[in-house]
Formats: C-alpha cells, sequence, structure tokens
C-alpha cells in the first residue's frame, strides 16, 4: 500500500472540520434570511405600499438586509469550506467589500430611523422628513457605506499562506501584506463610525422611550384646564355662572346625543386594521436597533484582537475555533431577525401573509 504524502487537498480538508459547525448556522441563516427579507420586501412594497411615512424605510433596510445576509455568509462560507483554495482575487475582493458596505449602511439606516422616530415623537410640531429628504437621506447612505468599503479592494486579496512543517503553499483571502498601518487606521475609522452611530441611536431612543413613558403616565393634560390657570380669577368668578346656565342646556344635549354616539361605535375598529401607531412603530425599531446593536459588538472584539494579534486565529484548539467562529459570524444575525421582527409588531404584515398563503394553497389545490 502507497502511503500518500500530505498535500494541499489534505490541508485545506484538515482546516474544514474546524468551521463545521459556523457552516451548519451559517447556512441556517443564509436560508432564514433570504426567505424572510424577500418576504418583507414584497409584502411592503406591493401589499402594503401605502403614503404612510412610519413604513418608508422598512424595505429600503430589508433590502439591505437581503444583501447583507447573502454576501456575508457566502464570504465565510467559502473560507469555511475553501481555507487553503480561495476561488479567486476577484471574488475575495467584490465580497469582503460589499459585505463591509451592508454593514455600514445598515448601521447608518438604523441611525436615520433613529432621528425620524425621535422628530416624531419629541419634536411633534418641529421639522419632519418629508418625502424628498427620506429619499436624499437613503441615497446619502448608500453613497457613504460604498465610499467606506472602497478601500478594502486595496486592503484585502488573494495571498499565500505557508504550511508550518510541509513544503506546502495555499491561498487565502485575507489582508494584503505591507498595509498594517493604513488597514489599522482603516479599521478604526469604521469601528468609530458604527461605534458613534450607536451611541447617537441609543441617545435618540432613550429621549424617545423617556417621551412615551412620561405620556404614558401623563396621558393628556386638559387644555382647558391650562387656559385657565392663565385667565384672572375675577372673570373666573363670572364665567362659572354663565357655564352653570350652559351645562344645564347641555345635559339635555349629552341624553339626545347618547343614542347616536352608541351607532357610532363601531367604525374605530377599521382605525385599528390600518396597523400599527406611531408609539408602536418606534418601540419595534428600537427593539431591531438593540438587537443590531448585540449582534456588532462581537465582531468588533475580535477585529480588535487580530489587529493586535496577526497570528490570534492559528493559536486556537480545535474547539475554541468552533465557538469563535460561530461568535465572529453573530454580525449576520442583524440581517436574519428584523423579519421576524417586523411580524411580531406589525399585525396587518401577518395578515398580509397568510392572505398570500391562502392564495398559494388555493393555486396549488386548484391547479
Amino acid at each position: 500500500m502507497e502511503n500518500k504524502t500530505f498535500d494541499l487537498d489534505d490541508w485545506n480538508e484538515e482546516y474544514i472540520k474546524r468551521y463545521t459547525a459556523s457552516t451548519v448556522i451559517l447556512s441556517i441563516y443564509l436560508l432564514f434570511g433570504v426567505v424572510g427579507n424577500l418576504t418583507v420586501l414584497i409584502i411592503y412594497s406591493t401589499k402594503m405600499h401605502s403614503k404612510q411615512d412610519d413604513r418608508y424605510f422598512i424595505p429600503f433596510l430589508a433590502g439591505v438586509d437581503f444583501v447583507g445576509c447573502v454576501v456575508s455568509t457566502s464570504e465565510i462560507l467559502i473560507e469555511n469550506n475553501e481555507p487553503y483554495k480561495y476561488p479567486g482575487n476577484f471574488t475575495c475582493k467584490s465580497l469582503h467589500m460589499s459585505a463591509c458596505a451592508s454593514i455600514v449602511s445598515s448601521t447608518f439606516m438604523l441611525l436615520v430611523i433613529a432621528i425620524q422616530r425621535y422628530q416624531k415623537i419629541c419634536r411633534t410640531f418641529g421639522f419632519q422628513m418629508n418625502l424628498s429628504f427620506k429619499r436624499i437621506a437613503a441615497s446619502l447612505i448608500i453613497s457613504l457605506a460604498c465610499g467606506f468599503a472602497l478601500p478594502i479592494t486595496f486592503l484585502y486579496g488573494i495571498v499565500e499562506v505557508y504550511h508550518p512543517t510541509k513544503n506546502i503553499t495555499g491561498f487565502r483571502c485575507g489582508p494584503v501584506p505591507n498595509t498594517d498601518t493604513f488597514r489599522e487606521i482603516y479599521q478604526g475609522i469604521i469601528i468609530t463610525a458604527e461605534a458613534s452611530s450607536v451611541i447617537c441611536m441609543s441617545v435618540l431612543y432613550a429621549l424617545v422611550g423617556y417621551t412615551l413613558v412620561k405620556k404614558m403616565k401623563y396621558p393628556k393634560k386638559s387644555t382647558h384646564s391650562v387656559a385657565l390657570k392663565s385667565i384672572p380669577s375675577s372673570k373666573v368668578e363670572k364665567s362659572t355662572e354663565e357655564t352653570e346656565t350652559f351645562d344645564t342646556i347641555t345635559e339635555t344635549k349629552t341624553i339626545e346625543n347618547m343614542e347616536s354616539k352608541k351607532k357610532s361605535k363601531c367604525p374605530p375598529k377599521t382605525k385599528r386594521s390600518k396597523g400599527l401607531t406611531g408609539k408602536q412603530y418606534s418601540l419595534m425599531f428600537m427593539v431591531i436597533s438593540l438587537v443590531s446593536i448585540l449582534c456588532f459588538f462581537p465582531p468588533w472584539i475580535f477585529m480588535i484582537l487580530e489587529t493586535q494579534d496577526k497570528t490570534f486565529w492559528n493559536h486556537l484548539s480545535f474547539q475554541e475555533a468552533q465557538v469563535f467562529n460561530i461568535i465572529r459570524g453573530m454580525f449576520i444575525l442583524n440581517f436574519v431577525v428584523n423579519p421576524f421582527i417586523y411580524g411580531f409588531f406589525d399585525s396587518k404584515f401577518r395578515g398580509k401573509i397568510l392572505e398570500c398563503l391562502v392564495s398559494l394553497k388555493r393555486f396549488i389545490v386548484t391547479s
């Protein structure tokens, strides 16, 4: 029997086993992310297309999440399955750049949504984003994200790696040699931009939350009582005599109006079917932003660790590599969970999905 020499395929296969758990979880992310975000895009763009501005950014965010999920999972899945036989330089650069652009655009989009919620809840009578402003904001976000991702084309590419004991050369997608200083500055700028967005979101939603709690505690201060405070007491005394007479007249009118009010109690149900209130939308986007922040923290930590120790991943045991790879890819959850959050909060969205499923079932039965 011939002794098989240890070659590049064997080295590649050896490291594929280290990423098995990560590959399985990423495949689940990809499945749910693609189906979920496509559903959101189709339902909100066709079945729930309206001029209500609370929903305006949802299809944009779903589009970014869809691209981010597909690109990010594809990037890591290729690295997991071809760790030392990466397919090509163009694939490496384009996937890294697209992943970076989707992460940045998602973060900035959530920041713009946070600003909009702050305006609607805390500054109701102040400046509000109109349709033109929203379109400009969406275009600016995409442009900024592409600008932030552009340096990756110079910083990442196919690099040669050498087996520590055998005479074997592999090819990985990673940082280009002699770009360490520039790459560290670039990563610092990216982390600073994302961290600043997170801090701004946190402050804005803290103010939104405070305002909502305040409104729940003190629902509506009577404008009549506020107005009375500004009227002199002598005028108030005069007005009390007039109000007594007025009250006797209104008592008879209210009795006559009781029956008509009973008849008009049904219409409000139609208003509820329109969807969420402004407060509910604010709560939904607060949850989305919180989940996003929690998903991005682990990659930031690993990015710092990798910058400080270039051989960080080489010294890990089999079990450590499995766990750390899963944690490293947690940012993809940000692209996956949003459709489920929409479904949890928006009953109209759930209703439209059910309608589509019923229609699909009928089509299958009749065909």
